[in-house]
Parts: structure tokens; C-alpha cells; sequence
């Protein structure tokens, strides 16, 4: 997936994401309308960077806030194992949230997250 078509999806789910919080806190849930769209964009993702190329996604997403939370508070950081797993480490608590085997912050940003995902989870094409 290019960064710009990344960038646009990723871009997208926040703007809607905010505009959903600011309607339930106005007393409308709609949450069963949405869940449709969320479960297409999940699959979509999946197809691209697999199970756990999607959760690193979602994390960077929900978890860490679009990469604008604050991780300097008490917060579980999250780091890759040497299968290529989450893993929580409670012994360090680094500004970014997640950080590589070497211990590298990573999924801090729209283009970390791009690279991180193109870089290790990228599904070949069949078609190609």
C-alpha cells in the first residue's frame, strides 16, 4: 500500500473516530451503524499487512491514539519478540509507546506505523 493511500485511510477513520465521540458524548450512540464500515476496513487491513500487522494497526490507531497520546503516564509499552509478537514490558517506559527488538520507538507516527507495517507485514500479491 503506498504511504499517500495509508495516510488517507488512517486519516479518515481519526476524523470519523473524533466526530463519532463528540455525537455519542451529545447522547447518540451509533455505534451498531458503524460497526459495518470498521469490520470492511479491519478485513481490508488484514489482507494487506495480516492478523498481526492489524494489530500493531489497530494499536497504533486506538491504543495510542493516532500517535498523539501522552506515554510519559504510568501506561503498559508494548515491544516486538523475537517471533515478531506483542509483548508488554513494564521495566522501561520510553516516550513512544512500542519499540523494536533493539529498542527503537516505533508506530509513534502515520509514517513510522507505514514503514513499521510495509517493512515486516506486507503480504506479496498473488496477482503479481
Amino acid at each position: 500500500m503506498t504511504y499517500e493511500r495509508f495516510l488517507k485511510i488512517t486519516l479518515t477513520l481519526k476524523k470519523q473516530s473524533e466526530a463519532l465521540n463528540k455525537i455519542y458524548k451529545n447522547g447518540l450512540d451509533l455505534v451498531n451503524f458503524v460497526d459495518p464500515y470498521h469490520a470492511i476496513i479491519t478485513e481490508l487491513i488484514k489482507e494487506i499487512y495480516g492478523d498481526e500487522g492489524y494489530d500493531w494497526w489497530y494499536w497504533f490507531c486506538y491504543e495510542n491514539e493516532f500517535g498523539e497520546k501522552d506515554w510519559s503516564k504510568n501506561v503498559k509499552v508494548y515491544k516486538i519478540d523475537s517471533e515478531g509478537k506483542m509483548k508488554v514490558i513494564d521495566d522501561e517506559k520510553p516516550i513512544s509507546g512500542a519499540c523494536d527488538e533493539m529498542g527503537n520507538p516505533i508506530c509513534y507516527s502515520f509514517e513510522s506505523t507505514w514503514e513499521f507495517l510495509e517493512s515486516r507485514y506486507k503480504k506479496e500479491s498473488k496477482d503479481k
